[in-house]
C-alpha cells in the first residue's frame, strides 16, 4: 500500500482526509493533529469574546473523519524530507511515501516589542479561551476596585479577525455593564490599524466602521503600533501611548513555524507551490491551507489564505496524487472565491459573494445567519451530512 501521512486537522487536512477516504487506490492514511478535534478557526473571535463556547466550534476528529483514515494526536516536531519521514513529540517517526503538509498558521508579529509576550492572540481554541478569562478577570476585579482603567482593551489590526472580534466585543458591553455595574461608555475599547477591511468596497467599509462606533468602538486610523506594554501601546510616527488593560494582537498570520525548521524554501513559513499543489524538489509534498502560497495567475499576487480556498486546494491536491498514481496528467489548480462575510456580532455585518453566478453585496441584519449557513456548508466540505447537522 502507499503510505500517505496528513499533517493537521484544519480546513485543508479535514478537506484531504475527507477526498482521500473516496480514493478507490489503495492507500494508507495517516492524519496527525496535535488535538482531538477539528475547529472552526472563523470563529475563534466568538469564543475569545464569550459570546460563544468551544464546544460549539469543535468537531471530534474521530468522528468527522472515515474509519478508512488512521488517527494520530501528537505534535509535530520536524519534517525529514530525504528520508520521508516525520518526527513526533511522543510516537517516534512516522514514514510517509506521499505528504501532505496542512500544519496551519500562527499569529504575526513582525518583531513587534512585548506582541509575542504581552498581548493576547486569537490562534487556537486555548489561547481564545484564556483571552475571555483575561477579560473576565479585569471586569471582575473592577468591580472590587472600580478601577476605569480595568475597563480598557486596545485590538491592533483592521482586518476580518480584528474587525469581527471588535463586533463581539460592542455586543457584549450591555451585558457586562449591566453585570459588572458600570456605564457602558466607561468601557474604551480602541482599534489601532493602517487599515480597515481593505477587501470590501469602500461604502461597505465604511458601513462596518460606523455600525462599530455607535456601538461604542473607537478607531484610530493609519497608526502602527510600534510597542505593546503591560499597560497600553505606542503607535504612530510621534510614539503616542494609548492605555489599555488588555492588548488584543490580530495583525496578521504566518505558516507553522515548522516549515522553516524542515528547511522549506519559504517566506513568513509559507511555501509557495506548483499549479497542482506540489513542490518541484519534493514532488511527493503536497502543501495546503495556511502554509501554502498560491499565485493568483490574473494579478500574479499569492492568494489570501482563507478556509474557503483552503478546501479547494486540499481537493485539488488530492487529485493530482491521483493522476501521479495512475500515470495521468495533473490537475491545474483554478479558485473562484464564492465571496467574503464580516461578521459585526450577531445583528450585524457586511458580504461581497457570489451565489449561484449572481453578484451580491450586502450588509446588515442578514449577513449573520450568511455566515452560519456558510459554515454549515463548510462543515458539510470537510466532513458530511453528519457534522453539517451537528454544527
Amino acid at each position: 500500500m502507499t503510505d500517505v501521512l496528513v499533517l493537521g486537522a484544519g480546513y485543508a487536512g479535514m478537506r484531504a482526509c475527507k477526498v482521500l477516504a473516496k480514493s478507490k487506490l489503495d492507500l494508507n492514511v495517516t492524519l496527525v493533529n496535535k488535538n482531538s478535534y477539528h475547529y472552526d478557526a472563523t470563529a475563534l473571535h466568538t469564543v475569545a469574546a464569550g459570546t460563544n463556547v468551544p464546544e460549539n466550534i469543535e468537531m471530534d476528529i474521530r468522528d468527522a473523519v472515515s474509519d478508512k483514515i488512521k488517527f494520530v494526536q501528537d505534535t509535530v516536531v520536524d519534517i525529514n524530507r530525504e528520508k520521508n519521514e516525520v518526527d513526533l513529540a511522543e510516537n517516534g517517526s512516522l514514514h510517509f511515501d506521499y505528504l501532505f503538509n496542512a500544519l496551519g498558521f500562527e499569529p504575526e508579529t513582525f518583531g513587534t516589542p512585548g506582541a509575542d509576550d504581552i498581548a493576547l492572540k486569537i490562534s487556537n481554541v486555548d489561547n481564545a479561551l484564556e483571552d475571555y478569562h483575561t477579560i473576565l478577570a479585569a471586569l471582575e476585579k473592577y468591580q472590587e476596585t472600580k478601577d476605569k482603567s480595568l475597563l480598557s482593551i486596545a485590538v491592533v489590526g483592521g482586518g476580518f479577525t480584528s474587525i469581527e472580534l471588535l463586533g463581539e466585543l460592542a455586543y457584549q458591553i450591555p451585558k457586562w455593564a449591566k453585570k459588572y455595574e458600570f456605564a457602558k461608555d466607561d468601557m474604551k475599547i480602541t482599534c489601532i490599524a493602517p487599515g480597515f477591511l481593505p477587501m470590501f468596497d469602500k461604502k461597505y467599509a465604511d458601513y462596518a466602521q460606523k455600525y462599530l462606533e455607535s456601538k461604542g468602538i473607537t478607531f484610530i486610523m493609519g497608526g502602527k503600533v510600534s510597542e505593546v506594554k503591560t499597560d497600553g501601546v505606542i503607535y504612530g510616527d510621534d510614539k503616542i501611548f494609548l492605555p489599555a488593560n488588555i492588548t488584543f494582537w490580530t495583525a496578521g498570520v504566518r505558516g507553522n513555524k515548522i516549515m522553516a525548521k524542515a528547511g522549506y524554501d519559504q517566506h513568513r513559513d509559507r511555501v509557495a507551490v506548483n499549479d497542482d499543489m506540489s513542490l518541484s524538489d519534493f514532488p511527493n509534498e503536497y502543501i495546503i491551507g495556511d502554509v501554502s502560497a498560491v499565485k493568483d495567475p490574473e494579478s500574479g499576487r499569492m492568494y489570501p489564505t482563507t478556509g474557503q480556498i483552503s478546501i479547494v486546494e486540499a481537493t485539488n491536491a488530492v487529485k493530482n496524487l491521483e493522476a501521479r498514481l495512475q500515470n495521468k496528467q495533473p490537475v491545474k489548480f483554478v479558485y473562484n472565491s464564492l465571496g467574503t462575510v464580516c461578521s459585526l456580532g450577531p445583528y450585524s455585518g457586511i458580504a461581497d459573494i457570489n451565489l449561484l453566478g449572481v453578484h451580491l453585496k450586502l450588509k446588515g441584519i442578514i449577513v449573520p445567519p450568511l455566515k452560519h449557513a456558510i459554515f454549515k456548508r463548510s462543515a458539510f466540505e470537510l466532513s458530511g451530512l453528519k457534522a453539517s447537522l451537528q454544527s
